[in-house]
């Protein structure tokens, strides 16, 4: 038998549970909580000739380009002849230029960021040089890059960037005379970027490679124990969804070729377009099944 007291008080902590309960599902800003926080995406990059990660990247729905991951960088960077080509400019008052809209191969976005139109000493000197073996239009620096926890193997061709639930502060911004007269260490370095110039028309510059979009299909894969693909989720709206593929499918052929790990499907999947058209075999429930994909366009 409960005693009046007894009852009383379950009844109170109830009331307080439910309270609490309540305040947690109504807590400010967990509407707002941007959607991908807490995810993981594969990013592909490439590992230049200077052993610098590059990524490609759409600015504003431009692109794509090529950006150096560099932690060092105190922020984004955008070279002037790339914002050009974007349609975005240093503003006439103030430090930032704002960017509606960053995406990085693999899936992850960025809404409203702040980034500096300019060429630092690294892009003009290595684009002068041509040393990386590419084109290098940009700089993700730590205000992007602290929004993530990355992954980085180098037996692998992609990262795994993990959105995290924050945004760093931006850096300081300089004063009007710092930025009429920077210090002598950041003069001299500035002067390497002519001085890059002047070797390369000694030298010459290197080749660059054509900048061409990715085909893209919508598939996330993983490798299993036995080497066998299989297709963990397939992105809504995309190519593969609309060819009838599902999350669960195992990967046999790519056009016939057989498929026995990640880096055999990747590379059989390396030279698509926009528009090529590929046979995928897969099995499912025990059958093997065809699909012609159409690819869209990635990065």
């Amino acid at each position: 038998m409960i005693s009046k007291k007894t009852a009383a008080l379950a009844a109170a902590l109830a009331t307080v549970l439910g309270a609490s309960a309540a305040a947690m599902q109504d807590k400010p800003g967990d509407a707002g909580k941007d959607p991908q926080v807490g995810r993981a995406f594969r990013v592909p990059y490439r590992l230049t000739d200077t052993n610098h990660f590059l990524v490609r990247v759409r600015v504003n729905g431009k692109g794509p380009f090529n950006f150096l991951v560099d932690s060092g960088a105190p922020a984004l960077y955008v070279a002037t002849e790339t914002a050009k080509k974007i349609g975005i400019a240093p503003p006439e008052a103030g430090f930032w230029t704002p960017i509606d809209l960053l995406e990085i191969e693999g899936g992850a976005k960025l809404e409203k960021v702040k980034g500096r139109v300019e060429d630092p000493f690294q892009l003009v000197g290595m684009n002068a040089l041509g040393l990386p073996g590419a084109s290098i239009d940009g700089i993700l620096g730590f205000t992007i890059l602290a929004r993530f926890k990355l992954d980085i193997d180098l037996t692998r061709d992609r990262m795994t960037w993990t959105r995290l639930d924050f945004a760093p502060p931006d850096p300081p911004v300089p004063a009007d005379v710092d930025r009429k007269n920077p210090p002598i260490e950041m003069q001299m370095m500035n002067a390497l970027g002519p001085v890059a110039k002047g070797l390369a028309f000694l030298i010459g510059k290197q080749p660059e490679d054509e900048l061409a979009p990715r085909g893209f299909l919508g598939l996330e894969w993983a490798e299993g124990d036995d080497k066998a693909v299989t297709i963990r989720r397939v992105l809504a709206d995309s190519p593969a969804a609309a060819a009838g593929l599902q999350g669960g499918d195992v990967l046999a052929r790519v056009d016939g070729k057989p498929v026995d790990g990640l880096k055999a499907a990747r590379d059989a999947l390396a030279g698509l377009r926009r528009g090529d058209a590929v046979e995928l075999v897969v099995k499912r429930g025990g059958e093997e099944k065809a699909f012609q994909v159409v690819a869209g366009e990635g990065l």
